[in-house]
């Protein structure tokens, strides 16, 4: 037989053979690559996800509203027989088999992460896969000859009225990925580390006793989704049970509140979904209450798996952050005989978010997002977080006036959106995605890989359906520093398409950074870091933007900083067309607490853990950039935050009248009282309280104060906002807004020393000596600096230190991000290297006078210093630095000197802004005023030490020891100073940061004076680039600081004097 082809039937035939013969070969090799591996395949036999809730069996339970002591639930908290190995071959054999003997196995309680726990170690990376230090990253390849492996083991024993039910194996969260077997069969597979994963395992199950075994890894394809700035840790992080269900029940619950164009009526869409088409009569009983109030009530039949209806709410109370009224959905399941079979609550929250105009808007108004980004971390626990954690972290933002949070990066647990929507949190939820270590090279990133899209879509379709009923989620997130392309397009299309009621965000659409300009794929700019300038560039280019500006991530809160926090919030609430606030980063440090060899109590970080001889990849304390410490003290710029984020606003009209502005959207002042003090050279002399503010929402009123103008002094009016009655969380009495308003500034005066007694200078080899009665004033020949000071028999100059220059500040995070420390060190060593020129002294009216004249080669510089003293020990200090501006040299980081008092001085008093740690980009907060301290709380121990302590507009200063003795610094311009138990070496690292611990500091019993014309400011923009803003600087030029240094007696010795008298 001759068969004639022409070559079109040939080539097609070719073709389908060609196409049939790489489908198999792709299916045969995907067959044998193991789902871990594997991008295209993130889960097997897993349920599909479903809005979160609790289901109980009765009345009872349901007034119970404890899963745990409902019969519906077997908790699997506990502990678990555990196995942990170094990598996935290591594992025994048959580790899965009922009979397999898991006696000499120890045990491990869930949840809980392995590496906290004593298995394997954390690692700390800010961007860039933990793995890196095994191989280079090669998605979807992780390492597996050292790939820590866990399998969990735990015998349970069925309920017997469980009969007939089905069955499902609940795991709350597990990194990175989840293997199951029930009874030595396998039951599925699942990835996405903070999401849950439900399997059905009723069919693997018999009556009493069986063996449910879970394997984890450490790594595994979805590691490369999972690369956010956070530990690295493992294991099973959430609740985990057993749940019962009756054959046929109610699977999904959707809720959809929507609000009509006056934002006063509403309707609540109600869908529920059966996990199959009942072939019996069911139906729902839907009850919509306000407390015990029933407000609708609607009953349905079911004719298939689901059932839709609106119910028409006439004026619900509305959900906001200021107002989170709740209403009450009982959803009650009835057999055919009308018996309850099930019942599950949820809470209903009416609101409408839209974007109109350019501006984000809840219920009509434009939210102004005072917001931080908050990880799920414990110091203890890792990342394990119990529910009073969860509170204790809503309570400290509600007490701190934050508004907003973002779920960087990831879905939280369940429970903290119920709190969110409790106590009126606005929420940016964000999915599990961030892929940061491959870049964003669109040929590169795995954003734009299509075998990766059902890995991306996966993860923001399961945050959606276990979500989407919580009205404080008011914007989704598809994940952060993923790059951008192809899968987020796709992701994007689709949430649109899920949920129409909310924005879609994506900080990495971003186009172009310069100018702001954001692709499609989100509803909103949210740009990260940008700094004040480029916004105020942006809002002048932009009169009429088109789409939301909220900073996803800004003002990096990283050690000793958050400066020019103000300057943010001055170009957002003057330019309220183009800019509704953002999320700090962030709201709390990561770090963990340990207890050292030495019995010291310290915080870790990146490179604690590990063999230190393998490159263990660290980005060091990059993960400490909290608002609140890791045991969620506040840091000292919390209160910043907290007074910036206020939300009442003074300011004066005349001296006896304030106005008051109430930024809140939806709320009055009814339940705010304000006192006030008038304060005059820091002492309270009078004050008074106001109870009846009749400040509405958005409204500006005047407020009489009954003050009158003293004759004299430096005034203030100190305003204190308070509740009047508590509210959820927050205490009466609780300080919600502050403002001092100056009345009066206090007039420059000049410094002017007396001459008293007659005294002379005397002259040796080495020294320039003032003798005074009981004491004496030396200068070194040979460096020119202040050496000894001995008055009354009282020394107050350390032995071997002296009154010196000091140009240089340990450097904080900020420092080091912007390479400060190497950049400016020519002012760190310049008082060392100051080559003296001249020294002279002189007495003229009983007062003597000693010059020093020094170049300072290293800053083309010269350095003048004049000391005038008289017989009482007062010392008048003027030093002038004059720069060669022809030169090209640094900023420097202070101008000042630096005294070392001996041991004993322990205790300051000073008038200047307190009484918290400020800078000059970040006293907003701190008022001035008299505040009395030990030395000892001057310091604030940053989880690395750095620059601390710092008061600023110092009026007068005074340090003294237990008698009362002392010194007092004055200035006709205020000073910055600090007093320290530490020195600046103790806090300073060098060129390079090192693996320090404030913890593992100790004091010293001297006290390190600083005392500063200025220091720069601290810097909040970022920690690895930006240095402080330019107004906050000290550039490079000629300076001057004048100050007077007095003696002061304790009471001790005032009063044998008096006695002698």
């Amino acid at each position: 037989m001759i068969f004639n082809f022409s070559p079109a039937l040939l080539l097609s035939l070719f073709r389908k053979v060609a196409f049939l013969v790489f489908f198999l070969a792709f299916t045969a090799a995907h067959a044998q690559v193991p789902m871990w591996l594997d991008e295209r395949r993130n889960e097997e036999n897993r349920m599909p996800m479903r809005s979160s809730y609790e289901v109980y069996e009765s009345e009872a339970a349901l007034q119970k509203a404890d899963w745990k002591l409902s019969n519906n639930y077997l908790n699997l908290n506990g502990d678990w027989k555990f196995k942990w190995v170094e990598n996935p071959a290591d594992l025994p054999a048959r580790f899965e088999a009922v009979d397999f003997n898991d006696s000499q196995w120890k045990t491990f309680k869930v949840p809980g992460n392995w590496e906290v726990n004593g298995y394997g170690f954390p690692i700390y990376s800010s961007a860039g896969f933990e793995f890196v230090y095994l191989m280079a990253p090669n998605p979807p390849v992780v390492p597996m000859q050292e790939n820590p492996t866990a399998v969990y083991r735990r015998e349970i024993t069925l309920p017997q009225n469980w009969k007939g039910k089905q069955v499902v194996l609940h795991i709350g969260a597990a990194k990175s990925n989840l293997a199951v077997w029930v009874n030595g069969t396998y039951v599925g597979y699942g990835e996405d580390s903070k999401l849950p994963s439900d399997f059905d395992v009723t069919s693997y199950l018999k009556p009493g006793k069986n063996l449910i075994v879970l394997k984890l890894m450490r790594w595994c394809d979805g590691t490369y989704l999972e690369d956010q700035d956070m530990w690295r840790v493992s294991g099973i992080t959430r609740d985990c049970y057993l749940l019962a269900r009756n054959p046929v029940h109610l699977y999904d619950v959707e809720l959809v509140p929507d609000l009509d164009d006056a934002y006063k009526n509403a309707s609540l869409r109600v869908k529920l979904k059966l996990n199959q088409k009942p072939t019996q009569p069911i139906s729902a009983d839907f009850q919509l209450l306000d407390g015990k109030k029933l407000i609708k009530q609607q009953q349905i039949t079911f004719t298939s798996d689901s059932a839709v209806f609106n119910l028409a709410v006439n004026a619900p109370k509305l959900w906001s952050a200021e107002t989170p009224n709740l209403y009450h959905a009982i959803i009650r399941l009835k057999d055919g005989q009308g018996t309850v079979t099930e019942i599950i609550p949820q809470r209903v929250g009416f609101r409408e978010v839209e974007i109109k105009g350019g501006k984000l808007l809840v219920n009509g108004k434009p939210v102004l997002v005072k917001g931080v980004n908050r990880h799920e971390t414990d110091p203890v626990t890792g990342q394990t977080i119990s529910k009073e954690a969860m509170l204790r972290d809503i309570k400290l933002m509600k007490q701190f006036n934050i508004n907003a949070v973002r779920t960087s990066h990831y879905p939280n647990e369940e429970y903290w959106y119920e709190l969110c929507d409790e106590y009126g949190l606005y929420v940016v939820d964000e999915a599990n995605i961030e892929s940061h270590g491959m870049g964003y090279d669109i040929t590169k990133t795995v954003a734009n890989k299509p075998t990766w899209v059902d890995a991306h879509l996966m993860r923001v379709q399961r945050m959606m359906e276990r979500d989407k009923n919580h009205p404080s989620i008011i914007v989704w997130s598809m994940g952060n520093e993923a790059g951008n392309g192809y899968n987020f397009y796709r992701s994007y299309l689709w949430m649109k398409a899920r949920d129409a009621s909310r924005p879609v965000q994506y900080e990495r659409a971003v186009a172009d950074y310069k100018t702001f300009t954001w692709e499609w794929n989100s509803d909103a700019i949210v740009p990260m870091y940008p700094t004040p300038e480029g916004m105020a560039a942006y809002a002048k280019a932009n009169p009429t933007p088109e789409r939301p500006f909220i900073m996803c991530e800004y003002a990096h809160a990283m050690g000793n900083s958050l400066g020019n926090f103000t300057d943010y919030w001055k170009l957002i609430r003057e330019n309220k067309h183009a800019f509704q606030g953002g999320f700090i980063w962030d709201f709390v440090d990561q770090a963990f607490q340990e207890v050292n060899v030495a019995g010291d109590t310290i915080y870790t970080y990146g490179g604690d853990y590990g063999p230190k001889d393998r490159n263990i990849p660290s980005d060091k304390n990059f993960l400490c950039n909290g608002i609140f410490y890791a045991n969620r003290e506040p840091y000292p710029h919390a209160w910043e935050m907290k007074k910036v984020y206020q939300d009442i606003h003074s300011t004066l009209v005349n001296p006896t009248t304030i106005s008051v502005y109430n930024e809140k959207l939806f709320t009055g002042l009814e339940n705010v009282k304000l006192e006030w003090e008038l304060v005059v050279d820091g002492v309270k002399k009078k004050s008074g309280v106001i109870s009846n503010l009749k400040v509405g929402s958005q409204e500006t009123a005047q407020v009489k104060v009954p003050v009158k103008l003293p004759t004299s002094g430096e005034a203030f009016l100190n305003l204190t906002y308070k509740l009047k009655n508590a509210e959820p969380l927050v205490a009466a009495g609780h300080i919600v807004a502050t403002e001092q308003l100056v009345l009066r500034r206090k007039a420059p005066q000049q410094l002017a020393l007396k001459g008293k007694a007659a005294l002379h200078v005397q002259e040796s080899a080495n020294a320039l000596t003032i003798a005074l009665a009981s004491g004496a004033i030396s200068f070194d020949k040979q460096t020119g600096w202040l050496n000894q000071y001995v008055v009354e028999g009282v020394r107050y100059l350390e032995e071997g230190a002296g009154l010196k220059s000091n140009f240089w500040r340990a450097p904080n995070d900020n420092d080091y991000g912007a390479g400060l420390q190497t950049k400016l060190k020519a002012w760190k060593t310049a008082p060392q290297q100051a080559k003296l020129q001249k020294l002279t002294s002189s007495v003229q009216n009983n007062l003597a006078t000693v010059e020093a004249v020094y170049t300072l080669p290293e800053v083309s510089g010269q350095l003048s210093m004049q000391y005038r003293v008289n017989s009482a020990g007062e010392l008048l200090v003027r030093q002038h630095l004059q720069a060669d501006t022809t030169k090209k040299v640094a900023m420097l980081p202070r101008f000042g000197m630096q005294w070392i008092l001996p041991a004993g001085f322990n205790a300051v008093e000073f008038y200047g802004r307190g009484p918290h740690e400020n800078y000059q980009d970040r006293n907003y907060s701190a008022h001035l005023g008299v505040y009395k301290q030990t030395v000892a709380e001057q310091y604030f121990p940053y989880v690395r030490p750095q620059e601390t302590g710092n008061k600023t507009d110092i009026r007068w200063y005074k340090v003294t020891n237990g008698t009362g003795n002392g010194l007092l610094v004055t200035s006709e311009t205020p000073l910055s100073i600090s007093a320290l138990h530490y020195f600046d070496q103790d806090l300073d690292d060098g060129d390079e940061k090192q693996q320090r611990h404030a913890g593992e500091l100790k004091p010293r019993p001297q006290t390190q004076l600083s005392i500063d014309a200025a220091q720069m400011g601290v810097g909040g923009v970022d920690s690895w680039r930006s240095w402080p803003l330019e107004k906050y600087r000290l550039p490079y030029a000629s300076y001057e600081v004048q100050f007077m240094i007095k003696p002061v007696k304790g009471a001790a010795g005032a009063q044998v004097q008096l006695k002698s008298k």
